[in-house]
């Protein structure tokens, strides 16, 4: 699926959006024409940007998805489009059905494969060694909550001392970001593959519409902490537009999923492919993201278009 899109478009000055012959037409200082056909993402950084209805009526028909952003920049909505999937009943059916037992697989599996790459990011660092203690103790549904105990040594270990998920600082300001990036293109694509977003195999807050996407995004967190690591914002003062074009492009980067490289907007596919497999027919038929020297989601597989 998915496999002629691939251009993110990012907008951060005023803009008019709209479509003809099949072409997204972009109205800034001059007008720009692009095939919607190649379009994957659309992220909109401005409140200056306009665009019909009969547009986002387009978008759906070509499975675009588009960003908007708060005040702060941050992403705080998505458009995703609603195509019902031939099989949508049935692999709906088969997810409401699925047993404790195979949840708690299915969660073990995507929780050593999250610390796995935690492990591989610190690389050389001491703390690697005492995750790697949690990576072989992870147990069905994560009974003993390592996941948990994993990120209280990796995140200070990666972004210094005394660093914390809920401090109010720029590096925790790139990381929501991205996350809330990798977030929206995973529940993009359960919608379009049959799943239903709300029902998760770990997360079960009943407010949460993306319960399942915020379970199977967690192996593609790290390829967030590496881009933001990446960046030195240890002595930034805000989080820049700069900041958030080079995260954005993190759905261009090269990610290797079963021994194959992919951006990682096509890994995230077929990962959700991967799990309707693994739910419907194999457990094993689960693929996850593998972080390593030439898939680290720094290194860009695909050129992607900033706007």
């Amino acid at each position: 699926m998915f496999e002629e899109s691939y251009r993110t478009l990012f907008f951060s000055k005023p803009t008019k959006l709209s479509c003809r012959s099949n072409n997204l037409i972009i109205t800034q200082d001059k007008i720009i024409s692009i095939p919607l056909k190649d379009i994957e993402n659309i992220i909109i950084d401005t409140p200056q940007v306009s665009l019909s209805s009969s547009l986002l009526s387009t978008l759906a028909r070509y499975k675009i998805m588009l960003f908007s952003c708060d005040a702060s920049h941050m992403p705080n909505g998505i458009f995703l489009p609603y195509i019902p999937h031939y099989r949508a009943s049935k692999i709906l059916g088969i997810q409401l059905s699925l047993t404790k037992k195979v949840k708690a697989i299915l969660w073990q599996k995507i929780i050593k494969a999250k610390i796995a790459n935690q492990i591989a990011l610190l690389d050389k660092n001491p703390i690697a060694k005492k995750l790697e203690l949690f990576y072989k103790n992870v147990k069905m549904a994560d009974l003993d909550n390592d996941e948990a105990k994993a990120a209280v040594l990796y995140f200070p270990a990666i972004f210094g001392k005394g660093f914390m998920r809920k401090d109010l600082c720029v590096i925790n300001s790139a990381l929501n970001y991205g996350y809330a990036i990798i977030r929206s293109v995973v529940a993009r694509n359960l919608v379009i593959s049959g799943l239903l977003p709300a029902i998760g195999i770990f997360h079960k807050n009943q407010f949460n519409s993306f319960n399942l996407a915020d379970d199977l995004m967690e192996p593609y967190r790290v390829f967030v902490d590496s881009r933001v690591l990446s960046m030195n914002l240890g002595n930034e003062n805000s989080f820049k537009l700069e900041h958030r074009i080079y995260l954005a492009n993190i759905l261009q980067a090269k990610i290797t999923l079963a021994n194959k490289t992919y951006p990682l907007n096509r890994a995230i596919s077929r990962s959700i492919q991967s799990f309707i497999r693994a739910i419907c027919e194999d457990l094993d038929a689960l693929e996850l993201p593998i972080f390593g020297e030439n898939s680290n989601g720094r290194e860009i597989y695909e050129s992607t278009s900033d706007v």
